[in-house]
C-alpha cells in the first residue's frame, strides 16, 4: 500500500476525533457557524512560523489561488455547520461524503489535469458510495432546501480547498517564486511547507467580511463566555486534533491524488462509527447515537465497500 494513503487514514482517525468533540459542541454548547468559522480563520497566521524551516514565496498567480485554498476552507466551515444547524449532523455528513470527492474529482480534472485509471476510478467509486452508506442515519425530519444547499455549497468549498492546496504544492516553485532558506540544519520539503503557509494565511480574508455585521460580533464575542471554560479548552484540544488530521491529510494530498485522498474520507467515518459507538455504549450522556440491527448492517456493507474501494485505488 502507498506511503500517501496510510498517511491519509492516519489523518481521518486524527479527524474522526475531532468530529466526535464537534458533535458534542455543536449539539450542546456552541451553536453559532459564524463562531467556528471566525474561531478557525484567525489561527492561520501560527502557520507562518513554519516558514523557520523553509518555504518558497510562489508567484503571484499561485500566491492568490493559495489565499483562496484557505478562505475556502473559512467559508466550508461557515456552510456546513450552518447546514448542520437548520437540520443535523447526521443529514449533512453524508452529502459532504459524496459530494466532497466528486467535486474533487472534477476539479482536479480540469485545474490539475489529474487522470485516474480505470481500476482507480471504480475503486473511487466504491469509496464514495461507502463514505455516503456509513454515515447515512434515518431520521423522521425532512429536508430544508436551505440546509441542503448550504450542506452541498460546503462540499464544494472543501474541494476547492484541496485541489488548490495541491495547486499550490505543485506550481510553489514556478518562475518568479523566492525561496526561503531554513534555519535549522534539517530539510523540509520547501514545496510542502509553501502548500500549509499561504493557504493557512487565506484563512484571514473573510475575518473582515464576517466582523462587519454586529450580529455577527455579538455571536463571536459571546460564545467563549456560553461555552464556559471546560468547553473551550475541549474546543482548543479539538483543534489540536484537527491541526494534526488536516497536516497529514495535506501531506497525503502533496504525497498522492487528491481526488483518492479526498475519497478516503469514508475511512474518517468508519473510525467515527467506532468512536460514537463506544460513547453512546459507555458514556451516553456526553454522545448518543442511535444503535439497531438495521443500523448495524448497513455500516457493515458500508465497510466492505470502503474495503473493495481501498484495494482497488491500491492495485
Amino acid at each position: 500500500m502507498p506511503t500517501w494513503i496510510l498517511v491519509a487514514l492516519l489523518g481521518y482517525l486524527f479527524l474522526a476525533v475531532t468530529g466526535v468533540t464537534d458533535k458534542f459542541l455543536v449539539s450542546k454548547v456552541v451553536r453559532a457557524p459564524v463562531a467556528y468559522a471566525f474561531y478557525t480563520a484567525i489561527t492561520g497566521p501560527f502557520s507562518l512560523v513554519l516558514l523557520l524551516f523553509g518555504g518558497v514565496v510562489p508567484n503571484l498567480p499561485t500566491f492568490l489561488i493559495a489565499l483562496a485554498a484557505g478562505a475556502s476552507m473559512i467559508v466550508g466551515i461557515y456552510f456546513s455547520y450552518s447546514a448542520i444547524g437548520k437540520t443535523s449532523v447526521s443529514r449533512v455528513v453524508p452529502i459532504q461524503g459524496g459530494l466532497v470527492p466528486m467535486f474533487s474529482f472534477i476539479l482536479a480534472y480540469l485545474v490539475l489535469g489529474e487522470r485516474l485509471t480505470i481500476t482507480q476510478t471504480s475503486g473511487f467509486l466504491f469509496l464514495v458510495l461507502g463514505a455516503v452508506m456509513i454515515s447515512f442515519r434515518k431520521e423522521d425530519q425532512g429536508w430544508k432546501n436551505e440546509a441542503l444547499f448550504h450542506a452541498a455549497l460546503s462540499a464544494l468549498f472543501f474541494a476547492t480547498t484541496s485541489v488548490f492546496t495541491k495547486y499550490t504544492f505543485v506550481h510553489s516553485n514556478d518562475a518568479g517564486s523566492m525561496v526561503i532558506r531554513s534555519l535549522f540544519p534539517f530539510h523540509i520539503s520547501a514545496s510542502f511547507i509553501t502548500g500549509l503557509v499561504w493557504p493557512s494565511l487565506g484563512f484571514l480574508l473573510p475575518v473582515l467580511p464576517i466582523l462587519a455585521f454586529k450580529q455577527n460580533r455579538t455571536k463571536i464575542f459571546s460564545a467563549p463566555k456560553e461555552a464556559g471554560v471546560r468547553n473551550v479548552a475541549l474546543y482548543y484540544t479539538s483543534r489540536g486534533f484537527g491541526t494534526t488530521g488536516g497536516f497529514l491529510q495535506k501531506y497525503a494530498v502533496f504525497l498522492g491524488s487528491v481526488s483518492v485522498v479526498n475519497a478516503l474520507q469514508g475511512m474518517q467515518f468508519v473510525f467515527l462509527l467506532a468512536l460514537t459507538t463506544w460513547f453512546s455504549l459507555y458514556y451516553p450522556r456526553v454522545l448518543k447515537e442511535r444503535i439497531n440491527l438495521e443500523t448495524i448492517a448497513l455500516k457493515l456493507s458500508a465497510i466492505v465497500f470502503i474495503s473493495i474501494g481501498l484495494f482497488l485505488i491500491t492495485k
